[in-house]
């Protein structure tokens, strides 16, 4: 239990800092979005992000089989499709952090490095809800309910797994609008308090060593999506 607290107050600065993910939706059309407009964070409430940064995007039937959808590549990313999830993944690259400050360049390229690491984020949205999406969809790091999220009611408990590569994922910080709630545990799993009603915004990190000559390690990021009554 120590080390989890360890872990999770480690990773408080990078969580409350980092930048929001979400997807908006207009009848068919799911349009990415970053920035800050969502958690109420202090910053530009929208920022552009380079559209070769969207690096997968998918849209999947209830059935959890990925369906046709017509992507946008320009800035902002878009799936046009009838989908009951939507999902993006975006990575900005190799970061270093040097004593002359943080730069968008891998290691090799930087100079004197303190730190450096690879960013992939994600974000899920769900509309529609079958118990087969109670499972992983990718292999990146995901966030997965294990029950209806869409049917809950401000002030309940949401059950979720943590998933990397498919499998259960331990040692995940989970947070609710930016704000960490817990670690998971062995079998991947944490519950959230769902706090208000209408969007809701869970989101996970997980640090891993990465030995490419590049990084020291990879930062995976995961946000899930949906909205309650």
């Amino acid at each position: 239990m120590k080390a989890r607290l360890l872990l999770l107050l480690t990773l408080l600065p990078s969580l409350v800092l980092a930048h929001d993910l979400w997807i908006e939706r207009s009848g068919p059309l799911h349009t990415l979005a970053y920035g800050h407009e969502r958690s109420g964070h202090e910053g530009a409430k929208r920022l552009e992000y380079k559209p070769d940064a969207v690096k997968q995007a998918a849209c999947y039937h209830t059935s959890g089989q990925e369906q046709r959808a017509d992507q946008g590549h320009a800035y902002p990313a878009t799936l046009k499709g009838d989908c009951a999830v939507s999902w993006f993944l975006l990575s900005s690259g190799y970061w270093s952090k040097t004593p002359y400050g943080t730069k968008n360049l891998p290691k090799n390229e930087a100079g004197a490095v303190i730190d450096s690491w690879r960013s992939l984020e994600s974000i899920k949205r769900i509309d529609r809800w079958s118990e087969l999406l109670a499972k992983p969809l990718t292999q990146e790091l995901e966030l997965v309910p294990l029950e209806n999220p869409i049917t809950l009611q401000a002030g309940a408990k949401l059950h979720l797994r943590a998933y990397f590569q498919g499998k259960p994922a331990a040692n995940v910080t989970v947070a609710y609008f930016s704000k960490p709630r817990g670690v998971t545990g062995a079998d991947g799993a944490l519950n959230i308090r769902l706090n208000e009603a209408g969007f809701q915004l869970i989101q996970a990190s997980l640090e891993l060593p990465l030995n490419d000559g590049k990084a020291d390690k990879a930062i995976h990021s995961a946000a899930l999506q949906f909205e309650i009554k």
